[in-house]
């Protein structure tokens, strides 16, 4: 399989870390996506999209058990994420899943609201102390 191509971002207060696995790439997201992250998380959303069909991974896996805040506009992000990949050819479609922390109460609904939009390509698991 070809190297991963998307680099860490590291902010004070934030954080996003991808490993590749086989044919899963895994994204994990810490602290809080407020105002400051928002341009790159949108970046990286779109890094992300690109880099699974360049590495035709089965499932992108977005860990943010450990993402205490998201603000709206940083959510959007992930809302564009979906609407490419609802608009991209089933075969070379891939399964997004998001592992939430059901503590973390915004996630369930926040989350859960993404996954309506394409219930048959997003995913919701919960954490459970890897």
């Amino acid at each position: 399989m070809n190297q991963l191509r998307l680099l860490p971002v590291v902010m004070e207060g934030f954080s996003i870390t991808p490993t590749l696995a086989s044919s899963v790439l895994k994204i994990a997201l810490r602290g809080s996506a407020d105002m400051e992250a928002r341009p790159s998380l949108s970046q990286f959303v779109l890094q992300t999209h690109e880099e699974a069909e360049r590495l035709t991974v089965t499932e992108v896996i977005v860990d943010v058990h450990e993402l205490y805040f998201i603000n709206s506009v940083c959510l959007k992000a992930f809302v564009v994420w979906i609407d490419l990949l609802v608009n991209t050819d089933p075969s070379n479609r891939y399964r997004l899943t998001f592992q939430v922390d059901s503590h973390l109460h915004w996630q369930d609904r926040s989350i859960l609201a993404l996954q309506r939009m394409a219930p048959d390509i997003v995913y919701v698991t919960n954490w459970k102390g890897e």
